[in-house]
């Protein structure tokens, strides 16, 4: 009796504890990092060494330009199979983590397991698309050894655009750090770490769910991305052959739907269990973090600018690729970088000499100035770099001469607002001047409005022969903005001189004048009813006499003491003469 109770319930409890040991060995999330890529690679693979694990996985999650926020939220956690029942989950949000790591299901059974038991696992990188640069893209890439889980939209399939606006330029840093690191030169940001290091492309496509769909997309991928190659600048060295297709550049290829689950576990270059010990794809944590060490030791912007400025002291404001092992482009850089300071300074001071040290002298026709002074500069530059045809086609040739277009103006907008301000201080000066010559009169309020308007209008006609005639002065201050400033201080120093002057007596305006209201009342009938507008009155019973206006004895001379006539007498409109009534 004592037995059969205490074996009841240990039959359900045993299978509750291989599961709670399945589900601890099981792959899972270790953590997750918001910190900035790919420096934050190095955290997550930390803490899978810090969880056992003895070799690491790395890849970066990238997707096209059409595929919505959602949907990348919603196939990170489905690719990797983030079910959110895990202690770290949580931490891996689309667009805030830029990096995950997960360790990875050990299999005992697996001749190439660890013997030790340490595990391995995976590190994946997901910049955002809109928030990472394409820099910062470029060089997680190649710190996770070119290894890439992409998703492809179909409708950038559709169209061709918008499908390799990330993916692009980190294929062209990728090739460039490994013929970097082929030739010893470890500037390429790659170090010696891709020399042997296969890599996994992973295409998934959003819009295919049967073989025929991916078979299709595949095509239209594989076309665009021939494209794609041959348009990016890929090295040039005597050892390396150039990328025509994919497979030049990546060791393994899949394409899969978006349906697929557990893709981690593909990103085996060999095309086995990328778990394996001997997998070409696992290295051992010190080894993944001194790759990430090397790229962000090589600068996270890779561009020509910061050799241009060391160079040549230039403030380059545009950033270009830079290309590891073009020498037209390097030489470019070289050659031109100097010669862009040399054109910048000849042109300035060409113009200082006209303005003076400081640009405060007026030069009346300073836009021309600035129009020759660009043009020679231009010229001279071109003149030096067309010595050298290979680079006419470089594209850091290039740049170089628009950055020293852009510098000429920013130079040169400088300058031009000293000359406005000098010019503003003489126009003020001068309408002094004319205020000092007006005599105080009733009138000099009108006065002093008209000395301001025909400075103001001076003014305008000499600021408007300060702007160059080129459309890079667009953005320097406004014309309608200098005047209206000038306006309103022509307006505020007349008001104040007229106070002053009213506040000492000497200024009285004109009086006004009395303002006369009359008023007009009209009396429709003022002598009595007019028998012309009674139509009703035409019979009248007594009778119509008419008198002459000479003709007063009709009237007779009792009528006119007693003042009954008046009674009898009507308006005549149309002439002199009156009717009365008798």
């Amino acid at each position: 009796m004592i037995s059969k109770p205490n074996r009841s319930p240990r039959g359900p409890i045993l299978p509750f504890l291989l599961l709670l040991l399945s589900t601890a060995d099981a792959s899972h999330v270790v953590s997750g990092t918001t910190a900035r890529l790919p420096m934050s690679l190095s955290t997550v693979i930390q803490d899978l060494e810090a969880e056992g694990a003895s070799y690491v996985t790395t890849a970066a999650f990238l997707t096209s330009q059409s595929v919505r926020r959602s949907t990348c939220s919603s196939l990170l956690r489905s690719l990797f199979s983030i079910s959110g029942e895990g202690d770290h989950d949580d931490e891996v949000i689309y667009g805030e983590t830029t990096a995950f790591g997960k360790k990875l299901d050990d299999d005992d059974d697996d001749e190439g397991s660890d013997a030790d038991g340490g595990g391995s696992g995976v590190a994946i990188a997901c910049p955002s698309r809109g928030e990472a640069t394409v820099s910062e893209v470029s060089s997680t890439v190649v710190a996770c050894g070119g290894t890439v889980v992409y998703v492809a939209d179909e409708v950038d399939l559709g169209r061709g655009e918008g499908l390799f606006d990330a993916l692009g330029p980190a294929v062209e840093r990728l090739l460039a750090a490994r013929a970097a690191a082929e030739s010893g030169d470890g500037g390429g940001g790659g170090g010696t770490t891709l020399k042997h290091r296969p890599s996994t492309l992973i295409v998934v496509f959003t819009g295919a769910a049967s073989a025929a769909e991916i078979e299709s997309s595949r095509r239209l991928f594989e076309a665009s991305a021939a494209k794609m190659l041959r348009s990016i600048i890929q090295p040039v060295a005597a050892t390396s052959h150039r990328a025509t297709k994919l497979s030049d550049v990546f060791d393994r290829i899949e394409y899969v739907s978006s349906n697929e689950k557990d893709v981690d576990m593909q990103l085996c270059p060999a095309g086995g269990k990328v778990g394996r010990k001997n997998s070409p794809s696992a290295r051992e944590p010190a080894e993944v973090a001194g790759s990430v060490r090397t790229v962000v030791e090589a600068g996270l912007v890779e561009n020509v600018g910061p050799m241009v400025e060391m160079a040549a002291k230039v403030p380059v404001k545009q950033a270009c690729p830079r290309l590891m092992g073009n020498a037209v482009d390097l030489a470019a850089a070289r050659v031109l970088g100097p010669l862009a300071k040399t054109c910048l300074e000849e042109c300035l001071s060409l113009v200082r000499t006209s303005c003076g040290a400081d640009g405060k002298k007026v030069v009346p026709e300073f836009g021309s100035l600035c129009d020759a002074s660009v043009s020679r500069a231009l010229r001279d530059f071109d003149a030096a770099a067309s010595k050298t045809k290979r680079f006419q086609k470089s594209p850091v040739a290039k740049r170089i001469r628009a950055d020293l277009l852009e510098n000429l103006h920013s130079e040169l907008s400088d300058v031009y607002d000293v000359q406005v301000s000098a010019l503003q201080a003489a126009a003020f000066d001068a309408f002094r001047a004319r205020l000092n010559k007006l005599r105080i009169t009733p009138n000099l309020a009108n006065d002093m409005n008209d000395a301001a308007k025909t400075s103001l209008d001076e003014f305008a006609t000499a600021a408007k022969k300060l702007r160059p005639s080129s459309s890079a002065s667009a953005s320097w201050t406004g014309l309608s903005d200098q005047i209206a400033n000038v306006r309103t201080k022509f307006a505020r120093h007349n008001a104040e001189r007229l106070l002053a002057a009213r506040a000492s007596g000497q200024f009285r305006p004109v009086p006004r004048k009395g303002v006369t209201v009359g008023m007009h009342w009209l009396l429709p009938k003022p002598f009595g009813n007019d028998y012309r507008q009674e139509p009703w009155l035409e019979h009248t019973a007594d009778d119509l006499v008419f008198a002459p206006v000479d003709g007063v004895t009709d009237v007779g001379g009792g009528d006119v003491r007693t003042g009954d006539w008046r009674k009898g007498v009507v308006p005549a409109p149309t002439s002199g003469e009156m009717m009365y009534l008798k």
